[in-house]
């Protein structure tokens, strides 16, 4: 039983990581994709993928807590898992300051 749970979170981990690095790699298409041809139908696109991503990217977060409960002596690896999904709030909340700042909509 063990055996198995310990498979599911190793998972569990990959997973996220690649979420994580998923809709980084997404965000920062639609990004560049508006600065280089601005379309107020980029932005709706947009505003809609930032949501479904904060949606998808919160269940997978609370699941590393919820790891994190249950796998105490894997901290370390769990918490940099956390800081990798955690680091993409900063960088969408750039891109989206940087399209509201500095477009003509």
């Amino acid at each position: 039983m063990e055996t198995i749970l310990e498979n599911n979170a190793e998972k569990d981990g990959k997973f996220t990581t690649y979420l994580a690095l998923g809709s980084f790699g997404v965000g920062s298409l639609l990004f560049f994709a508006f600065m280089l041809h601005p379309n107020p139908t980029l932005i709706y696109i947009g505003i809609c993928y930032v949501l479904c991503a904060f949606l998808v990217n919160t269940v997978a977060f609370i699941s590393l807590l919820i790891e994190l409960l249950f796998h105490w002596e894997n901290r370390e690896q769990i918490a940099i898992k956390m800081l990798i999904m955690l680091a993409n709030l900063p960088i969408a909340f750039l891109y989206l300051n940087i399209i509201f700042n500095y477009s003509h909509f």
